[in-house]
């Protein structure tokens, strides 16, 4: 009797226990999976990867939160859906047109409007997918070290030559950019407003 007794008392506490174990070894293997679901079809590297993605934000019947800065996922998709020599440095560019305080889809679609996002520059070691310095009979514009040193110099020359002065409107911004397209009816500030609302 007493031996019953005793397995009775212990069952529910020894069977809470293994459940619970149970329980925490299943939620590990579930989220173990639930991340690696979370990856992009196409690869991104690791770097930028781990720039979109951060894990621990929170939980949720003990299952890990991902969060994600979607900007960058949209520009990343974006850019490689035109297949732009640009699209591993999408986070790069939201990361920069927030310091500076910008839109951050005005640097792509701006890149869109003048090289088709650095498919078509002058020269593909000018890194130079904004026009930057590129004046009219002129095949030659501006030279960057690489994609990272120009979207940071873009940024900054946009904040600072066009923002900081007031210039905040599309058609203001393309009136100085490329004065020519005003005469044919805003065409640069057009094409760019038409890219820029196409990021989302």
């Amino acid at each position: 009797m007493g031996k019953k007794l005793l397995l009775s008392i212990l069952w529910f506490p020894l069977t809470f226990v293994l459940l619970a174990v149970n329980l925490t070894l299943l939620t590990s293997t579930l989220n173990k999976k639930a991340l690696a679901q979370q990856e992009p079809a196409t690869p991104i590297a690791q770097a930028q990867y781990a720039g979109f993605f951060q894990e621990g934000t929170g939980k949720v019947l003990g299952a890990n939160v991902i969060a994600a800065d979607s900007r960058a996922l949209l520009l990343w998709s974006f850019l490689k859906k035109h297949d732009s020599p640009m699209a591993p440095y999408a986070d790069l560019i939201v990361s920069k047109a927030d310091e500076y305080g910008i839109d951050f889809r005005l640097v792509v679609a701006i890149a869109m409007c003048e090289s088709n996002l650095g498919k078509k520059m002058p020269s593909s070691d000018s890194y130079n997918a904004w026009g930057i310095a590129v004046y009219t009979g002129q095949t030659s514009g501006a030279m960057f070290n690489d994609w990272p040193h120009a979207i940071e110099w873009v940024n900054k020359y946009i904040k600072e030559h066009y923002y900081d002065k007031g210039l905040v409107d599309l058609r203001d911004i393309g009136s100085v950019w490329a004065p020519p397209s005003v005469e044919t009816g805003y065409s640069w500030t057009n094409c760019v407003e038409k890219f820029q609302g196409s990021i989302f």
